[in-house]
Parts: structure tokens; sequence; C-alpha cells
């Protein structure tokens, strides 16, 4: 199915968690793919925005009118944040494979002097 900008329709739960929300209580956002900017959408569909936001003469973004099924409920895609935030915080905290402590520092040389008893040699006079 196409939208009226003539592209295929998104679908809510393929958009990445960190470019959609859904707060109670108002209307879900994304972030448009074209100007990158959050936009509204209502009805199933992305409202129309200019391309480059705050110039008077800026043409229609082409991301406008986009189509969007919106197969996620706000606890879903919470559940999915909350579960992609404790991967990352595993993938943190995992212990690095492999490790190997440094070897230890080989002493200076006026250490070892003062650890060796040298034999002094008599020296004829």
């Amino acid at each position: 199915m196409t939208s009226s900008n003539g592209r295929r329709t998104l679908l809510a739960s393929q958009i990445p968690l960190d470019q959609i929300s859904m707060p109670p209580g108002r209307s879900p956002r994304l972030v448009c793919a074209d100007c990158k900017t959050w936009q509204p959408w209502k009805r199933g569909q992305v409202r129309a925005h200019p391309l480059w936001p705050g110039e008077a003469a800026s043409p229609k973004c082409p991301g406008s009118h986009q189509r969007v099924f919106l197969d996620l409920t706000p606890d879903r895609l919470r559940e999915l944040r909350a579960g992609a935030a404790a991967q990352a915080r595993a993938i943190a905290r995992s212990p690095r494979e492999g490790y190997q402590q440094a070897p230890p520092v080989a002493p200076a040389v006026h250490q070892l002097a003062g650890r060796r008893s040298v034999p002094r040699l008599a020296v004829a006079r």
C-alpha cells in the first residue's frame, strides 16, 4: 500500500526505537526520514511540513503525507525500549574476554646492584 507521497506505508514497529515517540494523551511523533525533524502523525499520516524548518520560502518536505500504520501500543513500545536499554547495559558491563594483566615491571639497574652481593676482589698494594 502506498501513501499520497508515493512511498510504501511505514510500520511503526519497523521504525528505530529512538525515532518514534508515543506519549500518553498526545499524538504520536516520529523523525522524518528526509528532513530529520520530529513530526506528529494523525489518522495514520504524517502532516505536511517544510523541508527546511524556520524558513518562510521552504518547499514542502518529500516526507510529508507519509502513511504510518500503528501496529504498536505505547505499552509495547516501552517494553521494547526497556529491553534495548537492558541489553545495552549488559553489553557495556560485560567483562573483556582474553584480558591479561600487564607483566611485572623490571627493577631499575641501580636497584639490581643493591640486591646483589658482589664479592670484592682484594687489590694488591
